[in-house]
């Protein structure tokens, strides 16, 4: 998915679920309902990262990698 826009895989996804956000930032909104997390990856290797809600194992374990391979991961407040 690199390359893509987070709005359209996010709509995406959630079309996959049979949710239809009602405009683009109610996709952030409808994904964090469903426990996604936002993770913006830059090429000075900082990770910034949005959350609502507890994080997965699964999820906790790629933050992890992250930081393991070097990278600064950075939690943002969500303003949604």
């Amino acid at each position: 998915m690199a390359g893509k826009r987070h709005i359209d895989i996010g709509k995406e996804i959630l079309a996959e679920k049979g949710v239809v956000p009602e405009n683009d930032a109610d996709v952030y909104t409808q994904m964090f309902k469903l426990k996604y997390i936002r993770v913006v990856e830059y090429v000075d290797g900082r990770v910034e990262v949005e959350s609502t809600c507890k994080m997965s194992t699964h999820q906790k374990r790629f933050l992890d990698a992250l930081r393991d391979a070097g990278k600064m991961v950075v939690f943002l407040p969500v303003k949604r």
